[in-house]
């Protein structure tokens, strides 16, 4: 009975553990005439979102977000930071406007963004999607370990571990399947013009595991750019 205990419980660990199938497609376009060892301030925008999140969880979706914002090697300047900053310099209350009107508050920002910054950073969530699909009854090989008793020569008893192959049949299943796309920019403060863009799709046959696919896709993100900053 313990053997049966003790086995069953190895096997709970080892699906546990076992990695669910992942993929990712990442697609860049940068300008190759821009420099961008020039970019000394950036102001990071906050993620554009197509659903709401709870308090907490938009603050720990933050927080990720900032926290990735400074492998770009340069100075970080927020979208709050930057609306205080731009709009003493031009007169404006940026921060009431941004409570009635965010996009025009934005869009004042980036007019006025070379003021202040070498450029700046949007990233939007295109999609954020839970799917399944039924994966039918299936029957494969797999080993299985053996033991057997024998003699030796000197009349010694002894154990002999082998493998066989066998067939395991697994009942249909219900496979969740969690889906993120974002798209990420930086531009050029001067310009306006768009330096690097990114589109990064990513998916796992797990139950609702965008947040975490989230924080490598914006881990990815400002690393890969801050490598060109550098």
């Amino acid at each position: 009975m313990f053997i049966k205990k003790f086995f069953g419980l190895m096997l709970l660990v080892a699906l546990i553990i076992l990695p669910q199938n992942v993929s990712a497609e990442k697609t860049d376009w940068f300008d190759r005439n821009f420099n961008f060892h020039r970019m000394r301030n950036v102001i990071v925008f906050n993620v554009d979102f197509n659903q709401n999140y709870n308090s907490v969880d938009a603050l720990n979706m933050r927080d990720t977000y900032y926290k990735n914002a400074r492998k770009l090697k340069c100075n970080i300047i927020t979208e709050e930071e930057a609306r205080r900053s731009i709009g003493y310099q031009i007169g404006m209350d940026l921060e009431s406007m941004a409570r009635s009107n965010p996009l025009g508050a934005r869009q004042v920002i980036m007019e006025n963004a070379y003021n202040i910054a070498d450029g700046w950073v949007t990233a939007t969530v295109d999609t954020w999607e839970n799917t399944y699909y039924i994966e039918p009854e299936r029957t494969v090989w797999e080993q299985r370990r053996e033991t057997r008793t024998y003699y030796d020569a000197w009349g010694q008893r002894r154990e002999e571990v082998y493998y066989v192959q066998v067939p395991v049949t697994y009942p249909p299943r219900r496979v969740d399947v969690s889906t993120i796309q974002m798209t990420l920019q930086l531009f050029d403060a001067r310009s306006g013009a768009q330096v690097f863009s990114r589109k990064d799709v990513r998916d796992r046959e797990d139950y609702q595991a965008q947040k975490g696919m989230y924080g490598r896709i914006t881990n990815s993100f400002f690393e890969d750019v801050g490598k060109k900053i550098k």
